[in-house]
């Protein structure tokens, strides 16, 4: 009997689970426990969740940060930072974000469009952190450029989106591509040593 009551609880643990971390995030939200959180509508918080901070973090209605079942679900988090308080990151309605997430803005801006789905283990930074001459490199003397995703897209996993980089509506980014450089909208990238373009029609 006691297995039965215990193969059950396992069924529904992840149930159990997801709901606990959305309402837990909606119940601090309107405490006011997230400075600089600004949230609207229904956000869905399956992963455990790491927002960090001076600046302004925007999550959308609709939008999901993690996903059930898929890897990591209870030991990984998805982490968000608008660093400085000129930063802001600005995650779009129905954006669906999948587990172990990085995403930082350092000082100025990264946004994703809404309707777009990310793979798992996705980085994406508006900045090198150090600049890039050797005889610069300890200090804080840099500059940082804004990330654009744009609506509807659909970015594989373990993909990297570096600073500056503007990616086009309805675009497909391959799993383990390094995005350095501005992709147009309706492509299909293909990760390699050189990025290679498709056309997604």
């Amino acid at each position: 009997m006691f297995h039965h009551y215990l193969f059950k609880f396992k069924k529904i643990r992840p149930l159990i689970t997801i709901k606990y971390r959305t309402l837990c995030f909606h119940f601090l939200y309107r405490l006011g426990w997230f400075q600089n959180v600004f949230c609207s509508g229904n956000v869905r918080v399956i992963q455990s969740l790491n927002l960090q901070g001076k600046g302004l973090i925007r999550l959308s209605d609709g939008c999901m940060l993690g996903v059930y079942p898929s890897a990591n679900i209870y030991n990984g988090e998805c982490y968000l930072e608008a660093r400085s308080a000129s930063a802001t990151v600005d995650i779009g309605q129905q954006v669906y974000i999948n587990n172990d997430a990085i995403i930082i803005a350092d000082k100025s801006s990264i946004s994703i469009g809404d309707n777009t789905l990310i793979g798992p283990r996705f980085i994406c930074f508006d900045s090198n952190f150090h600049p890039l001459h050797p005889d610069k490199r300890l200090s804080s003397d840099y500059s940082c450029k804004p990330v654009r995703i744009g609506r509807n897209v659909f970015i594989g996993a373990n993909v990297t989106v570096l600073q500056g980089v503007n990616i086009g509506d309805n675009s497909v980014i391959g799993a383990g591509s390094v995005i350095s450089q501005d992709i147009p909208a309706n492509v299909i990238v293909k990760a390699g040593l050189e990025l290679a373009f498709f056309d997604l029609k």
